[in-house]
């Protein structure tokens, strides 16, 4: 998959999301190399998903390199983000983390794309 195909995946997972109400692609970059993505979404149940990624092209395949996807209520409190930032260096899971409710409480976390994300968020604010 090309950098440009890789970003068309994310944005095609926005388009077919039953949680995405509508979604605003803040920013979009790409080379033949490194692909950058910004994007804001807003939930079926109000809330928002702000989503920050960078992937590059490495063995004939875009990886996602960088990550953010920072999602909050209708009321603007988090409710999690997914981050692979390094400042976490105690986590077993290290870069890759997770804050849920606020920024203080951290958890480990697997390695996040937005798929992961969304079938989290899909079957949580299902379940609601």
């Amino acid at each position: 998959m090309t950098i440009r195909e890789y970003l068309e995946e994310c944005i095609l997972l926005l388009t077919v999301s039953p949680i995405a109400e509508h979604f605003q692609v803040v920013k979009r970059r790409e080379t033949e190399t490194d692909g950058y993505l910004r994007i804001c979404v807003t939930l079926t149940d109000e809330g928002l998903l702000e989503i920050s990624l960078y992937c590059k092209w490495i063995n004939e395949v875009a990886r996602l390199i960088e990550y953010r996807f920072h999602w909050q209520d209708k009321n603007g409190k988090l409710v999690k983000r997914w981050d692979n930032a390094n400042h976490h260096p105690g986590l077993k899971t290290f870069p890759c983390h997770l804050h849920i409710g606020d920024d203080e409480n951290v958890k480990e976390s697997d390695s996040m794309d937005l798929w992961k994300v969304f079938q989290v968020m899909e079957s949580e604010i299902v379940e609601k």
